[in-house]
């Protein structure tokens, strides 16, 4: 009789067996599921971290965690072996103190259980294997945390990596290897170790993953909102969670906290700094807000002479495209990423691309362009460009 053999179960607990990938110690991520929202996400990193706890097996030898599944789980017994990866090393952080809240919960007892040793200061990593063999005093497991890893050369990684016990069973050894890494010189290694790297050949080991994709740094928003006591209107969370880095996210929300308990858009706006000309933003706002008298009085404050208007058409002709690929589904964190500039620039315009259908914003692009290269080509005088543009945007008939 053909047919698939049915999943093993464990015995007594209903769970299947973990598939094929799995018992061949392959890397799993046990995050939420892409497309939830903010509040969704923070219930399913909970649920997929007990999860990751429950399918803990010998046979899965790497599991991938991300920081808002760990931090928000009830795991209470790390492996051996845990390293932290990714560029948030505020995060990375949090996470630690929370490994050595897991490891040693009596606080008393960690003066004389735990060790905490910057790597590059170390002058090799022979005594590494010494205090991990250290017998626990009055504590199940001792704990050894190395941090600044991400600053060791490549020829260190590899070092440490082969330095690493296979072997500890009261000893934890968390590597904090979450940080922008400075450019190496030279030719680029054949044996890269990567944060991944040091787990190779140890039986069971989490790698925590602080990085955040944009679903995660909007939920990390509200669960700092929610630390502070303040809300946060949705504009404003979009807002907040395309700051560079979740340090940035951190500092902004506390110090909003301070002067509002809810914050809006507008207080997110007031508290970022624009990079470029400020003025050059007021005049796009005026634009996209349908103000053509305030647009025309920037436009003739800034341009004192004719010539001086193709900075601003520049400007303008920008702000079109924006808005163009925004009504074509593109998103601000998306056009950032493309382009390399602030993600704010996009926010201020989604409304106007909302308004606009893909037609009408293609024809403000042709419009904007067709200016610009008549005022610098010569055919019409900047000045006269800029301000028909402006009457033709504000004006919305375009």
């Amino acid at each position: 009789m053909t047919g698939r053999r049915p999943s093993r179960t464990a015995a007594g607990s209903g769970e299947t067996s973990p598939p094929k990938a799995a018992r061949a110690g392959k890397v799993f991520r046990t995050e939420p599921a892409s497309g939830a929202s903010p509040a969704a996400a923070q219930g399913e990193a909970a649920v997929d971290a007990s999860a990751a706890q429950r399918s803990r097996r010998p046979g899965r030898a790497v599991e991938r965690i991300g920081y808002l599944a760990f931090t928000e789980s009830a795991v209470l017994e790390p492996p051996p072996l845990v390293v932290i990866s990714g560029k948030e090393s505020g995060l990375a952080a949090e996470a630690r103190q929370k490994l050595v809240e897991q490891v040693l919960p009596d606080e008393s007892l960690r003066p004389l259980n735990l060790d905490v040793v910057s790597a590059p200061a170390l002058d090799g990593f022979a005594s590494l294997g010494e205090k991990l063999a250290t017998l626990p005093f009055l504590a199940a497991r001792r704990m050894v945390i190395l941090r600044d890893v991400i600053e060791l050369r490549n020829e260190d990684r590899i070092a440490l990596r082969d330095a690493i016990p296979k072997d500890v069973e009261h000893a934890v050894l968390v590597i904090d290897d979450a940080g922008i890494p400075k450019p190496q010189r030279g030719r680029a290694p054949k044996d890269k170790v990567t944060s991944l790297g040091f787990t190779e050949g140890h039986p069971h080991a989490w790698v925590i993953d602080t990085d955040l994709d944009e679903r995660q740094r909007e939920a990390y928003v509200e669960r700092l909102a929610k630390r502070c006591g303040v809300a946060v209107e949705a504009a404003a969370r979009h807002y907040l969670a395309a700051l560079e880095s979740a340090d940035e996210i951190r500092n902004a929300v506390e110090r909003l906290s301070l002067v509002t308990k809810k914050i809006t858009k507008d207080h997110v706006e007031d508290y970022v700094q624009p990079p470029g000309d400020p003025k050059l933003w007021d005049l796009g706002n005026a634009v996209a807000r349908g103000d053509v008298g305030t647009a025309l009085r920037l436009a003739r404050d800034m341009t004192r002479r004719s010539e001086e208007a193709i900075g601003p058409l520049i400007w303008l002709a920008g702000d079109a495209q924006i808005a163009w690929e925004l009504s074509h589904g593109a998103s601000p964190q998306a056009w950032a990423a493309a382009t390399g500039q602030s993600p704010f620039r996009a926010f201020k315009l989604i409304d106007v691309a909302r308004r606009r259908s893909p037609a009408r914003a293609r024809e403000a692009v042709r419009l904007t362009m067709r200016a610009l290269e008549d005022a610098i080509t010569g055919k019409r005088l900047p000045d006269q460009a800029l301000e028909e543009v402006i009457v033709r945007l504000a004006g919305r008939l375009v």
